[in-house]
């Protein structure tokens, strides 16, 4: 399975400085956008495994930390075109955004690029076949979205398991007595993996059940939960609604 990356950068004078560095990379498929309006639009409707911000220092980690705000999940790169300044490491490192040495020789930065890409493989650990038709609930993200989904088995009380498959992986929500108890994405816990099941858009999901987890990271009524996720889709769409030119 071919692994995706989507680079920003909004000068077309650079664009070929790290398009070449893929030239002979096979099972690596490159998107180039020119603004973040347009980065975070593509980023809703198509699953991308990695995230890659080249630009002026401040603009450019500006924009990797918006990536980060909207989608929790998604590896970046951001390659300045200067020196950034200490804060904007700081703020880079704190949003778990890598930062590559974009001032220094086309070798080391072709392999700190290259270290990133290579971080990408295996990421679809799970596809989005293989569920069991058995179970007491099942069907496509393409019919309901998760928040239709999570809030019709919370109104009905249901305790148990909901796991959701898709390219991008595998996530799992735990139900209690209608509330969500524990939700896992990857090495996101908690709130931040609802949140991220909110964005999906394909795959498909099924219910167990009974299953209680014995991890507690939700505490918040699932009201709560609904109402500041879909704040944060609208604000997501808002982002992508903007003009390039603005």
């Amino acid at each position: 399975m071919e692994n995706r990356l989507l680079i920003l950068n909004h000068d077309p004078v650079f664009e070929d400085r790290l398009l070449s560095f893929f030239d002979a990379e096979e099972g690596l498929e490159i998107r180039v956008v020119r603004s973040v309006s347009e980065a975070v639009l593509v980023l809703i409707a198509e699953n991308f495994d990695g995230f890659i911000v080249e630009g002026p220092p401040a603009a450019a980690i500006e924009a990797a930390t918006m990536g980060r705000q909207h989608f929790p999940s998604l590896k970046i790169l951001c390659v300045p075109w200067q020196q950034p300044r200490g804060d904007l490491f700081e703020d880079a490192d704190r949003q778990q955004i890598l930062v590559a040495d974009g001032t220094g020789s086309a070798k080391r930065l072709r392999r700190e690029v290259m270290q990133f890409v290579r971080s990408l493989e295996n990421r679809r650990s799970v596809p989005e076949e293989g569920i069991d038709p058995c179970h007491s609930l099942i069907g496509n993200l393409n019919q309901f979205s998760a928040a239709e989904i999570l809030q019709m088995a919370c109104l009905s009380q249901h305790s148990g398991r909901f796991t959701f498959k898709s390219s991008r992986g595998k996530s799992e929500i735990y139900l209690h007595h209608g509330s969500v108890r524990h939700a896992v994405y990857g090495s996101l816990e908690g709130e931040a993996a609802v949140a991220e099941i909110f964005r999906w858009r394909q795959g498909r999901f099924y219910f167990e059940e009974g299953l209680i987890s014995q991890a507690h990271t939700v505490d918040r009524p699932w009201a709560h939960l609904l109402i500041d996720n879909l704040q944060k889709l609208d604000e997501t769409l808002d982002v992508a609604a903007v003009s390039p030119h603005q």
